[in-house]
């Protein structure tokens, strides 16, 4: 047993970068997280992504403590370097992921369709998050305001609904003394993206 632990330290430690910054992806982003073995191949192209940085920034420090030393690279400072490439590597991702930017440029290009959302109810939600909103339930009631949040899921979470007003009728009646309505996304049948509201100064 003691064998086995001291092969697999070492090994957990060349891999935690990768799976440090795949941990900080999923974690901040709405992307679906993938089966266990597609996250553990994402985690070790992951580390070596890292190491091959890491590697280049050693050998830049080496390169300036030539003119300017500022201490002696260690295993622990390969060690630092790489903990903090795959903090920022995570972000990164994140970052790329929430905001559609890779997918974005691969439509431009006419290389794909999708976008980072994963589905078409997470980039409609996302894309069209300025404009308020009209849910049609299952019991045939149609609600009206801002979503301040929405569930990632339709078939789980729920929408914070700012501004709840009921459509009666074709007629708009606010829900008096409610500022805010959760509304269990199981329970809405459609949505409805309402055009925005223009301001008397753009006219």
């Amino acid at each position: 047993m003691e064998d086995f632990f001291g092969k697999a330290v070492p090994f957990l430690q060349v891999v935690l970068p990768g799976f440090l910054a795949t941990f900080i992806f999923y974690w901040l982003s709405d992307s679906q997280k993938p089966g266990q073995f597609e996250r553990v191949i994402q985690a070790l192209i992951g580390t070596a992504i890292i190491q091959f940085l890491a590697s280049y920034i050693q050998a830049f420090a080496l390169m300036v403590g030539e003119f300017y030393c500022l201490g002696v690279w260690t295993e622990k400072s390969s060690a630092i370097c790489s903990a903090c490439l795959a903090v920022a590597f995570g972000l990164l991702l994140a970052y790329l992921g929430n905001n559609d930017i890779l997918y974005r440029v691969a439509r431009k290009m006419g290389l794909t369709h999708r976008s980072a959302d994963g589905s078409d109810w997470r980039f409609a939600h996302r894309t069209l998050k300025d404009r308020s909103i009209v849910l049609q339930l299952l019991d045939g009631r149609r609600l009206a305001g801002y979503p301040r949040s929405w569930p990632t899921d339709p078939e789980k979470g729920h929408y914070l609904m700012q501004f709840p007003t009921w459509i009666e009728n074709d007629q708009f009646v606010p829900a008096e003394g409610v500022s805010f309505m959760l509304v269990s996304g199981v329970d809405v049948q459609w949505t409805e993206f309402l055009e925005p509201v223009k301001d008397e100064e753009d006219d």
